[in-house]
């Protein structure tokens, strides 16, 4: 899928893209194949577990990171030093996702020159029937031997488009 934005940094959501398959590939997640996906009627679909960070300061905009039950899990037992059994896995998933999404954009925004870039606390999303409209995107979908995620860049929003990127 092409880039849809009208405003951002050209070079932002590459350096998001390879923050994010060096740190998953660090963390052992298998081969990360670049999948396509369709924009239904109701936007991008999300999988079922999404941290949303909002950057401000010198940078505006969010990042969002997505994945599907089963890739959260794996992430969870990756972060942990003991075996955990599935269901701790499970327990596990949300808060791990919201850490691999602050590790992930932390990164990808360690290198720019500019100063004053805030990263807000992630807004967690659980629900295997949303996803994101917003006017101007990118977005890149991966599928691994433990599961699927999506990584988004959503470029400088006004209040009403942050309320309403997000789709039921």
């Amino acid at each position: 899928m092409e880039p849809n934005y009208e405003a951002g940094d050209p070079d932002l959501f590459p350096g998001l893209l390879s923050s994010a398959e060096q740190y998953l590939g660090t963390l052992g997640i298998g081969e990360l194949k670049r999948i396509s996906t369709e924009q239904g009627s109701d936007g991008l679909p999300l999988e079922d577990v999404t941290a949303f960070i909002q950057v401000s300061g010198s940078l505006q905009g969010g990042f969002l990171f997505s994945a599907d039950h089963s890739l959260s899990r794996e992430l969870a037992r990756k972060f942990m030093i003991e075996e955990i059994t599935d269901l701790e896995a499970a327990q596990y998933a949300v808060e791990t996702v919201a850490e691999v999404a602050n590790v992930i954009t932390a990164a990808s925004l360690n290198s720019r020159e500019e100063t004053g870039i805030y990263l807000g606390n992630p807004l967690m999303i659980l629900s295997r029937d949303m996803g994101v409209r917003a006017g101007r995107y990118e977005t890149q979908a991966y599928e691994t031997p433990s599961g699927r995620c999506r990584f988004f860049y959503i470029p400088k929003m006004e209040k009403a488009e942050l309320a309403s990127i997000v789709t039921v």
